[in-house]
């Protein structure tokens, strides 16, 4: 296609629809630029793009950190964005908090939330009781064909009341 300005070939297309009639431009490069609708700079829009992330680290005073296993500095964090390996995040966990805090402020995270864990307190089973539990398993492993599963617990069935006489 060609420029409608100067009749170049075309590197910018158009097309605008408005009330259902549409209108197609096409552009040269500097015809395009002349109308502003050509970036001469694709960077710029990446920079403007991301450029409200750009503080979210501040290193002014924690320049010297550095992951004990790979070396990474926190510079260079901030600098590419990457971490060198698994230990990282353990090295720079405050400074990672700080950033997940601030791009999701309202947001809960996981590990806030987690409950301590507790200690359970198994209640001692009597005799009776584990006898019984005993034979409920042993009536499902023969319902499900587990017939050597039966035979064990069937044996300590009667271990347990062997004692209790």
């Amino acid at each position: 296609m060609k420029c409608d300005r100067c009749g170049k070939p075309s590197v910018y297309h158009s097309t605008l629809v408005v009330n259902g009639v549409s209108q197609t431009t096409n552009l040269c490069r500097d015809c395009a630029i002349k109308e502003g609708v050509f970036n001469t700079n694709p960077a710029s829009i990446f920079d403007d793009m991301f450029a409200p992330f750009a503080d979210f680290l501040s290193f002014e005073k924690v320049a010297d950190i550095t992951c004990p296993v790979c070396k990474t500095s926190l510079r260079e964090f901030k600098n590419t964005q990457k971490l060198g390996c698994p230990n990282c995040y353990e090295a720079f966990r405050e400074e990672i908090a700080n950033i997940v805090k601030r791009i999701a402020p309202f947001e809960t995270h996981k590990q806030d939330v987690l409950p301590k864990p507790k200690t359970v307190v198994k209640k001692k089973e009597s005799k009776a009781e584990k006898i019984a539990n005993l034979k409920e398993e042993m009536h499902l492993a023969v319902k499900e064909e587990r017939y050597e599963d039966a035979a064990k617990i069937k044996k300590q069935i009667q271990k347990l009341e062997a004692e209790n006489e």
